[in-house]
């Protein structure tokens, strides 16, 4: 019996980011812009072997920009792993949680990648 593993629910949540942008597609571009950028600039840091300082602020962040956009899957794993400080620091533990996050990060850039695809077609049929 093959059992599907793929998440059908998608990485964003489309209803909760146009209470902000209206439905906005020009906002919404901008701030898929901002959590590219964010997400490959703090993902660099966040490695299993930082210290407590660095590891709360780039899950802290991570969290952040992924609320703002309706990742609620990815926010809530940035939001577990604020957790794995001081005596909680066990490297395994960090290590699953950076692999948790970067790939929840490449699903959430996919979700992205189709929303602007769908943009791109809409305006050639404009």
């Amino acid at each position: 019996m093959c059992m599907d593993i793929i998440d059908s629910d998608p990485e964003i949540d489309f209803d909760h980011l146009n209470q902000y942008v209206g439905g906005d597609i020009s906002l919404t571009k901008e701030i898929f812009s901002l959590f590219k950028n964010q997400v490959e600039m703090w993902s660099k840091a966040l490695v299993a072997d930082a210290d407590d300082e660095v590891w709360s602020g780039m899950t802290h962040s991570l969290k952040g920009t992924a609320r703002a956009i309706g990742a609620g899957k990815l926010a809530d794993l940035c939001e577990n792993a604020e957790e794995l400080l001081g005596e909680n620091a066990r490297p395994a533990a960090r290590q699953v949680a950076v692999e948790q996050i970067e790939h929840r990060i490449g699903l959430t850039m996919i979700e992205i990648q189709r929303w602007e695809y769908r943009q791109t077609l809409s305006d050639m049929r404009k």
